[in-house]
């Protein structure tokens, strides 16, 4: 089963973004860069008749007792140990990034993947202008949606670093941000992970463009007209005409 596969089951569903109470009957300190960075504790969850491993994050001190939100489900890779629910104070957003940093040692990144209850992706709209002519870079991803370059933030890395990365890795094509333009939107996946899309803004040379065909399924170099009837999604086309109304005022 892939993890897509994995976060749209209806147990998980079930699980993401619910508010459960933990018995806590262990506590341990986090370390993020050397430095102290908050608390975990650790317990069990009665659900559905089954004792869970739950380890909670956010809270400053030991507790017995806890009552907070799943914020995502570490799974086992090789699917050989048992889920262990993460959980936080209720409203507190979590990206995958910074559950790595905080939980790695107790939860190896290259054996346990997050199914995250809050997801975030950056990436940027891409603009040409030739002629006279402004044309705009639509990707095909391998799921067959048709947008702007994205993913999802890495360790280490903030929004306009993420799109960078991105831009580069999808389309070959090493640019800048332009300032004062930054548009983002939430929308759900499989109905109940919560994802925020942040979009900057990108000049580019055509001659540079080189497409990776492990990232994406094509490209096309579109005018702003084209772009409008090409879109999947209402909130693309509102950020691509934000984004073309912008370049007007340069």
């Amino acid at each position: 089963m892939s993890f897509n596969e994995y976060s749209a089951t209806k147990s998980t569903k079930n699980v993401l973004g619910g508010v459960y109470d933990v018995t806590v009957n262990g506590t341990y300190f986090l370390y993020s860069e050397g430095r102290r960075s908050g608390t975990l504790n650790c317990g069990n969850i009665l659900y559905q008749g089954q004792s869970v491993k739950a380890f909670v994050i956010g809270v400053n001190e030991p507790v017995a007792k806890f009552r907070g939100q799943v914020v995502a489900i570490a799974k086992d890779r090789l699917e050989e140990q048992e889920d262990v629910w993460i959980l936080a104070p209720e409203r507190t957003i979590l990206y995958e990034p910074r559950l790595i940093s905080l939980l790695d040692k107790y939860l190896p990144a290259d054996r346990y993947k997050y199914v995250c209850y809050y997801e975030k992706s950056c990436g940027a709209v891409m603009y040409t202008q030739s002629e006279g002519v402004r044309k705009f870079i639509l990707i095909t991803n391998i799921s067959g949606h048709i947008g702007f370059p994205k993913g999802h933030i890495e360790i280490g890395e903030d929004e306009k670093q993420t799109a960078l990365r991105e831009v580069y890795e999808e389309t070959g094509v090493k640019t800048h941000l332009i300032d004062g333009f930054r548009e983002s939107y939430n929308y759900l996946i499989n109905g109940f992970i919560k994802k925020k899309a942040v979009y900057y803004l990108a000049p580019f040379d055509e001659k540079d463009i080189k497409m990776n065909i492990m990232e994406i399924s094509e490209y096309r170099l579109v005018t702003f007209e084209e772009a409008l009837s090409i879109l999947n999604f209402k909130h693309d086309r509102d950020i691509l005409t934000k984004a073309n109304e912008f370049i007007d005022t340069l």
